[in-house]
């Protein structure tokens, strides 16, 4: 059975946190930290302000650091890459490179020297780069933000690991894998390449409403913890309000029997006592039919699709500053920039809703018409 600790914590305070990821990862136990490596890849969506609550809380992994100092962790990395960064990106923003710089940790850039690494997804083949470091570590932690997730309904530990593909290699895979379902399939044979060894999830503060990036920060006060990612992935499901497998990328892991609640305990804290009742969740949509998935598999792509091309469209709204990031991270090309703002063509648009992601100025609402 995978022990997955659901843990109280109120706030970010230094003594509070330290206490409360203790019992977590003791509760359920942390591979052997001694003498090894380690990569920590907390959630940087976008380098923005904390208080935002798009990425994972720099006090969050302060202390994440600090416990696996205490542990004798021999070295210690931090990175990620988001959708738009370049070589040399830093989350300066956001207060991470300075927890790294002050806990004398390394900061790795995921864009310089990536390696590809072959993917079977579904039919397809791909190489994909992805972050070297992963090969050079001894143990991977995922360190997500308890979030919702327009195309996946809710972010968490697996497709937290989607950021170890250096920025502006992620958007054409949205274009190659348009639809929730082949999306979600890629996002776990990233998963089964990577094997990460233990995640800690931020859920002190989380995010409801039109996540990842412009929804509302909401307390949950708790961290939820294990080594097995599909787990603490259902927990965070549950909690929100989900039935597991209404999340993509675990009802793919279920589909080839790499998942399945029942391999899981709670030793701390039940996940089935945590709904949040008030929860603002993403609808769910378009649900998958058995016809189209079992029946005859080598039509679903084709359905896929166009179950997705009916999905709500991204909205601009007044408080678009014309930045540009829409443009330059959509991978079907849908968005031109206009003197009057951003322009969408909805027959090119794949409903991935990247742009939304990306939108520093919550410009973009997908409340658009079906």
């Amino acid at each position: 059975m995978n022990k997955i600790s659901i843990v109280e914590c109120n706030d970010y305070t230094g003594e509070n946190l330290q206490k409360a990821l203790r019992e977590a990862v003791n509760k359920s136990p942390m591979p052997i930290i001694k003498g090894k490596t380690i990569l920590l890849k907390p959630n940087i969506l976008s380098d923005s302000a904390s208080s935002a609550c798009i990425t994972t809380n720099p006090e969050f992994l302060r202390q994440v650091i600090r416990l696996l100092k205490e542990e004798g962790a021999s070295k210690i990395y931090v990175g990620d890459s988001p959708g738009l960064a370049t070589l040399g990106f830093k989350p300066v923003k956001c207060g991470i490179y300075d927890v790294i710089k002050e806990e004398k940790v390394t900061w790795v850039d995921f864009a310089k020297n990536p390696t590809n690494h072959k993917l079977n997804v579904g039919k397809k083949k791909i190489n994909l780069p992805m972050a070297s470091i992963i090969d050079e570590v001894d143990l991977i932690f995922s360190l997500p933000k308890l979030k919702t997730h327009e195309l996946m309904y809710a972010t968490g530990a697996i497709k937290n690991l989607f950021g170890l593909v250096p920025g502006l290699h992620k958007s054409p895979n949205h274009l190659y894998f348009p639809s929730r379902t082949s999306f979600a399939k890629l996002v776990v044979e990233i998963y089964k390449v990577v094997k990460a060894d233990y995640t800690i999830m931020d859920g002190i503060i989380g995010m409801e409403g039109p996540g990842p990036a412009n929804g509302k920060p909401k307390a949950m006060n708790l961290i939820i913890a294990g080594s097995s990612l599909p787990g603490v992935d259902a927990a965070q499901a549950i909690i929100m309000g989900y039935e597991p497998t209404q999340i993509p990328i675990l009802r793919e892991l279920q589909r080839q029997k790499l998942f399945n609640t029942s391999d899981n305990e709670y030793p701390v804290l039940d996940f089935k006592d945590l709904p949040k009742k008030n929860f603002e969740k993403i609808e769910i949509r378009n649900k998958t039919k058995f016809f189209s998935t079992l029946i005859v598999p080598f039509l679903s792509r084709g359905i896929e699709e166009k179950k997705q091309k009916k999905e709500k469209t991204p909205v601009f709204n007044d408080n678009c500053i014309k930045c540009g990031k829409c443009v330059k991270i959509c991978p079907a090309k849908a968005l031109t920039m206009t003197r009057n703002g951003v322009k969408i063509d909805k027959e090119i648009c794949i409903r991935c809703y990247c742009c939304h992601e990306v939108c520093p100025a919550n410009a973009i609402d997908i409340v658009g018409e079906n």
